[in-house]
């Protein structure tokens, strides 16, 4: 909680202070499609189902040419979870809210009909699990929930399709924590960045 507070503290203050150097706002909404691999305290074989997510972003664009821009961006993929070890099958499903702070720095300026980035991100995660056990007929039900800070980067570019309106497609990569589990996700998104 103390951790959660705290990014929330820096991200606000990131905000005000970038409102006053603000060139142009932004809003992103965007679809994803999200890879994630899981390592567990227990060697239980656990996979993860890859999913389609979405999500939404905005903020400010700042510097002489916009070649900056700091936002904040939430989105939501619901992970389904399956193995199958020593006889013990596992299903359930992760459900995962990360809440990121992240800054942009763009290779050229805001005229160009393509503009690449790179984009480092921090933050928090609200997660949730449910998963069941079914073995020897009987059935193990567990759920469990809780915030974690979370870290990642990612790259890729905004195509211009129209005078306030751009074609955003990314990359990026997170990892977080989930009660035992440590979850890497790639998530590779397309959206449209619309400024004003």
């Amino acid at each position: 909680m103390k951790a959660n507070l705290t990014t929330l503290a820096i991200v606000t203050c990131l905000a005000i202070g970038t409102c006053a150097y603000a060139q142009e706002g932004f809003i992103r909404p965007e679809l994803s499609y999200n890879y994630a691999r899981i390592s567990v305290a227990s060697p239980a074989g656990i996979k993860l189902r890859d999913e389609a997510g979405y999500g939404i972003a905005s903020g400010a664009s700042f510097g002489a040419q916009n070649e900056q821009e700091l936002g904040l961006s939430v989105s939501l993929v619901d992970f389904k979870l399956y193995s199958k070890l020593a006889g013990t099958s596992i299903t359930g499903k992760i459900r995962t809210l990360p809440i990121l702070a992240n800054y942009r720095y763009y290779f050229s300026t805001k005229t160009d009909a393509v503009r690449f980035f790179l984009a480092p991100s921090a933050g928090f995660t609200s997660g949730r699990s449910d998963v069941s056990a079914f073995s020897g007929g009987t059935i193990t039900r567990t759920t469990s929930s809780g915030n974690d800070v979370t870290w990642g980067a990612g790259f890729g570019a905004l195509v211009k399709v129209a005078d306030k309106i751009d074609l955003n497609v990314s990359y990026r990569h997170i990892e977080f924590k989930e009660s035992d589990a440590q979850l890497r996700v790639n998530t590779l998104s397309a959206g449209a960045n619309i400024r004003f």
